[in-house]
């Protein structure tokens, strides 16, 4: 016997009806149940391309190895997008500057740069 929704066990259910009756879809494989994505460590780009990505989802492939992470993703109806490739980078901190202060021996440096520039450019110094 086919499924049908108005009937629930045998018995007619009033509640159903084919405008509020929404079928449930399973949430793939790769998202979590926050949405975050799925992270997955892996030892070389052979890898990468070879991890099956399912319909409507991003993965994230990490290899600490190469120094690289991959965010692979395929469309809603399964087709795959270009794989996006980061680098790890060490973040060094700015240096800091002391309120525009120069010390005196770099100042008379760059006056003498200065005044040479101007001789060979013919201009006064």
């Amino acid at each position: 016997m086919a499924y049908n929704p108005y009937y629930q066990t045998g018995v007619y259910n009033p509640i159903w009806s084919q405008s509020t009756y929404q079928p449930q879809v399973q949430q793939p494989a790769q998202q979590t149940s926050n949405g975050q994505l799925l992270t997955v460590f892996v030892d070389s780009e052979t890898e990468v391309n070879d991890y099956p990505v399912a319909a409507g989802t991003t993965v994230q492939l990490i290899s600490f190895k190469l120094g690289k992470f991959w965010l692979k993703s395929t469309a809603t109806n399964g087709v795959p997008q270009p794989i996006r490739v980061f680098s790890f980078k060490e973040e060094t901190p700015a240096p800091e500057i002391q309120n525009g202060a120069v010390s005196r021996e770099e100042f008379d440096a760059l006056n003498m740069k200065l005044d040479k520039l101007l001789k060979e450019l013919g201009g006064e110094s």
